[in-house]
């Protein structure tokens, strides 16, 4: 390894603080994205596996405090370092979720307060822009974190734990999320949905039909509602 790699890997015991320097504070180098190119300057490597109780930590902190990035990163910023821990593609940040040594009142919070990331971060920044599936390099906003969340994640509805709580937890913030106006949101929530129809349909569909009782939803994003309670949905 070349002095210059070695320097590119952090230490395991970063503060909270310098963690967000590591998610966010990148330039947007799509489609050959900071974490792919190990032998660049811009890149980093951070053990989020070396202590899961730490990794679990800073995603709630994060989630709880959310708002707070939109004064120091820019959406693209936002959405790169969102795909980044959301995608197991890119790390592995998501698994502390599901990690069966970590307190469930702990997983728990950090579900909990993905309710927060989508009223506090998600909404202003990725708005109501129906483009959903367009990953764009330049001044256009951002729009692929917040649809493919749930998608990218690697957590299913099969996933649960033996008491269910897990699929509680998440089945929770897809209907608060489902309470709020903006479309991404919406469409987000929606998306999840549609991934979890095929393994708890039967828990999906009251959240779908109460969903469908606003009579402030458009007719395609009220289509789409249907077509994931069916499980017939991109």
């Amino acid at each position: 390894m070349s002095d210059q790699r070695a320097l590119n890997f952090l230490p395991d015991d970063l503060t909270y603080d310098e963690w967000v320097i590591f998610i966010f504070d990148h330039p947007i180098l799509e489609p050959n994205w900071w974490w792919w190119d190990a032998d660049s300057p811009n890149f980093k490597f951070w053990d989020e596996e070396a202590d899961p109780a730490r990794t679990l930590s800073f995603l709630t902190k994060l989630f709880q405090e959310s708002g707070q990035l939109l004064l120091r990163f820019t959406d693209w910023q936002i959405d790169q370092g969102l795909n980044y821990i959301v995608s197991n593609s890119c790390s592995n940040h998501m698994y502390s979720l599901t990690n069966g040594s970590l307190p469930w009142e702990d997983r728990k919070a950090c579900f909990d307060a993905m309710i927060v990331l989508y009223r506090d971060l998600m909404a202003p920044v990725y708005g109501s822009d129906p483009d959903r599936l367009t990953i764009r390099v330049g001044p256009e906003r951002p729009t692929f974190s917040c649809y493919m969340w749930w998608d990218v994640m690697p957590i299913h509805g099969g996933l649960d734990t033996p008491d269910g709580k897990m699929n509680t937890a998440i089945l929770n913030v897809f209907n608060q999320v489902l309470q709020m106006d903006q479309l991404c949101c919406l469409e987000s929530a929606l998306h999840g949905l549609g991934h979890w129809q095929l393994f708890v349909g039967d828990r999906v569909s009251p959240i779908i039909e109460r969903f469908l009782a606003r009579t402030d939803i458009s007719d395609t994003i009220r289509q789409y509602a249907i077509d994931a309670g069916n499980g017939n949905f991109q």
